[in-house]
C-alpha cells in the first residue's frame, strides 16, 4: 500500500505563470480598479490610531507617497526599507513601492542597532522610513530617512504625502521583478535577504482567492509583525486585492485580540495566529464568554497545534484551520478547521499551484507515513537570497526547495509537520523532535508554555530538556511531571529534566527562540 512516489500535487498553473516575456509589462494596478469600482468602500483599519481609509483615499495617499519618493531620488529598481510598528502605513509604503517598480524592505523593529545595520548594509535601501523611537538604530549616512509617527500629521511621513501631488502612472514591471525583501532572523547567523517577485505575489493572490473565500465583505484582523511574510501577506494582501478590509493590530495581546474578534462592529471574519497566541487567549479569563459572530477562517501556522489547543476552540464553534508556509514560499499547504480536527496534527494539503513531497537528504522520496525532509516546488516559491548565491544553491534540490523542516504524509496526501531539522536530537540513535514532547507537556493543565531542547548527554549522546513557564497560581513538580509522561510517549523521548522559568524567549511573531533557549539552559 506505500506510496512509492510520495508527492502531494494540487492543480498545475506552471505553464501560465512563466511563459512570460520580461519585456512584457506586467499591469497590476489593483488600487486603481477598486478605487473605481469601490472608492467609498473601507480599505483600512488602524486600531491602534483608529484611522480609517476608504479605497480611494488609500489610493490618493500611495500615488502622493510615491511622488514624495521620487523627489528624494528613489528610482524604479531601488529599495525603500522600514523600521516601524504596525500600522496602516505599511500598507501604504508597500504599495507605493510597488507603484514605482521598488522592492519593499519592512525589518524587525526589535532587533538590535548592530543587526539592523547589517541589513541595512546588505539590502543598501535608498530611503529609510523609520519610527522616531527607532531613529537611533540605523545608520543615517547610509540611506536618506523619513520619520514617522503614526496618524501624526507632523511627522515627516505625513507631510511628505500631504505636500506631494498625486502621481500619474503605475510602472510596467515582469513577473520575474523583485518586490519584496523580506530578511529572515538572523540568530543562525548571517541574515538573509529573501527575494520575492510578482510572479510569488500573483501565485498568493491566486492561492488565496480559491482556498480562503476572500471578497469585498471579508474583514481580516491582521495582528502578527508586518516584517513577517505571515503579518504582511497571509490573508492581509489579498484581502485588498479582494476589495475587503484590514484592521491592523499595533500591538497584539490575548485581550485586545479577543476584543477585536468578538467586535460585532469590527465583524472580523479572517484572521491567523501562531499557537502561542491562540494558546494565550484560550487561557485568558474572557475567552469563556467570547462569541466570534462573524470568524470564519482562524488560520493557525508556524508550528504545529496541539490537539488540545484544536479542541478547544472547536468546542468555542471556532475551528482552527492550520496551515504551513514559510518567508521563502508564501503558501504552501492548509486544512479545514472541519478535517483538521478529525486529523490531529496534520498541518494540510498542497494548496492550489503547489507541489510537496517528503524526499531524502539526496531527494530520494520517501513512503507515506516515513519522516523526511518537506521540500516545495511552486511558482510562489523565491527564487532565492539576496546577494547569496551559495545559500541559494544549497537551498534547492533538483528544483525543489528544501524548507528544513521534517514531516510526513499520509495516505491521502495529508501533510504533517514533525519539527524543524534543526530542533531534532539524536538520544541513543533514536531521533526526538521536540515538537513531539511539547505537545505531551502542553495538555497538562499546570503548564502555560513550554518548549524542549537537546542537551549533551555523556550516556545517550543527548536528552530532552524541558522548559517550563506555570500557570499563574500553579506549582510545578518536575519529578511528578515526567512520570506523568509514561505511558503517553516512548521512554527515550520523555525528557531527563526540567527547568521552571518565568518566560520563554519568544520572537516578534510569538515563536520560541530555540537558539537563545539553548544558549541559557543546554
Amino acid at each position: 500500500m506505500a506510496l512509492a512516489c510520495l508527492a502531494a500535487r494540487s492543480w498545475r498553473f506552471d505553464q501560465i505563470m512563466t511563459e512570460s516575456s520580461a519585456d512584457e509589462p506586467l499591469i497590476v494596478d489593483v488600487l486603481a480598479h477598486a478605487s473605481r469600482f469601490y472608492p467609498d468602500h473601507l480599505a483600512l483599519i488602524d486600531l491602534a490610531t483608529s484611522r480609517r481609509f476608504t479605497y480611494r483615499q488609500l489610493f490618493d495617499r500611495v500615488r502622493r507617497l510615491a511622488n514624495a519618493w521620487s523627489a528624494l531620488g528613489v528610482r524604479r529598481g531601488d529599495r525603500v526599507m522600514t523600521v516601524a510598528r504596525n500600522s496602516t502605513d505599511i500598507y501604504e509604503m508597500m504599495f507605493a513601492a510597488w507603484r514605482m517598480g521598488v522592492a519593499f524592505m519592512p525589518i524587525n523593529w526589535r532587533l538590535a542597532r548592530p543587526e539592523l545595520i547589517e541589513i541595512q548594509r546588505d539590502g543598501s535601501p535608498t530611503l529609510i522610513v523609520v519610527d522616531k523611537e527607532f531613529s537611533t538604530s540605523i545608520d543615517i549616512s547610509l540611506s536618506k530617512v523619513l520619520l514617522r509617527r503614526p496618524g501624526e500629521p507632523a511627522s515627516d511621513y505625513e507631510r511628505a504625502i500631504s505636500a506631494a501631488s498625486p502621481d500619474h502612472c503605475f510602472c510596467g514591471q515582469s513577473l520575474d521583478d523583485m518586490n519584496l525583501l523580506l530578511y529572515t532572523s538572523g540568530t543562525t547567523g548571517r541574515p538573509k535577504g529573501v527575494i520575492g517577485n510578482w510572479r510569488m505575489t500573483l501565485t498568493m493572490l491566486m492561492q488565496s482567492a480559491l482556498t480562503a473565500r476572500l471578497g469585498p465583505g471579508c474583514v481580516t484582523l491582521t495582528a502578527a509583525p508586518l516584517f513577517h511574510t505571515a503579518g504582511l501577506n497571509s490573508y492581509a494582501t489579498p484581502t485588498l486585492y479582494a476589495g475587503g478590509t484590514i484592521a491592523v493590530m499595533g500591538v497584539w495581546t490575548p485581550e485586545s485580540c479577543l476584543d477585536a474578534l468578538a467586535d460585532p462592529d469590527l465583524a472580523v471574519t479572517h484572521t491567523l495566529g501562531v499557537p502561542t497566541q491562540f494558546l494565550a487567549m484560550s487561557r485568558h479569563p474572557k475567552f469563556a464568554d467570547a462569541r466570534f459572530p462573524k470568524l470564519q477562517i482562524a488560520a493557525i501556522g508556524g508550528a504545529p497545534p496541539t490537539a488540545d489547543l484544536m479542541t478547544t476552540w472547536a468546542a468555542k464553534g471556532c475551528g482552527l484551520a492550520p496551515g504551513y508556509g514559510m518567508t521563502e514560499v508564501f503558501g504552501g499547504a492548509n486544512l479545514p478547521h472541519d478535517e483538521a480536527i478529525k486529523k490531529l496534527g496534520a498541518v494540510g494539503r498542497a494548496v492550489p499551484m503547489t507541489e510537496i513531497r517528503i524526499a531524502s537528504e539526496q531527494g530520494a522520496l520517501i513512503s507515506a507515513g516515513q519522516v523526511g525532509e518537506i521540500q516545495i516546488k511552486s511558482p510562489g516559491v523565491t527564487p532565492g537570497y539576496w546577494h547569496q548565491p551559495q545559500a541559494t544553491h544549497e537551498a534547492f534540490i533538483d528544483g525543489w526547495l528544501r524548507t528544513g523542516d521534517m514531516g510526513f504524509m499520509d495516505a491521502d496526501g495529508i501533510l504533517f509537520l514533525v519539527d524543524r531539522k534543526k530542533d531534532m536530537f539524536i538520544s541513543g540513535g533514536e531521533n526526538v523532535y521536540p515538537a513531539e514532547i511539547e505537545n505531551v507537556l502542553s495538555d497538562f493543565p499546570e503548564i502555560a508554555q513550554v518548549a524542549v531542547i537537546g542537551v549533551r548527554d555523556p550516556t545517550w549522546g543527548e536528552v530532552g530538556r524541558a522548559v517550563v513557564v506555570p500557570r499563574p497560581g500553579h506549582v510545578i513538580d518536575p519529578a511528578e511531571l515526567l512520570a506523568r509522561c509514561r505511558g503517553k510517549i516512548a521512554p527515550y523521548k520523555i525528557p531527563k529534566s526540567i527547568v521552571v522559568v518565568e518566560a520563554l524567549p519568544l520572537s516578534a511573531q510569538g515563536k520560541v527562540l530555540k537558539n537563545e533557549l539553548r544558549g541559557q539552559h543546554g
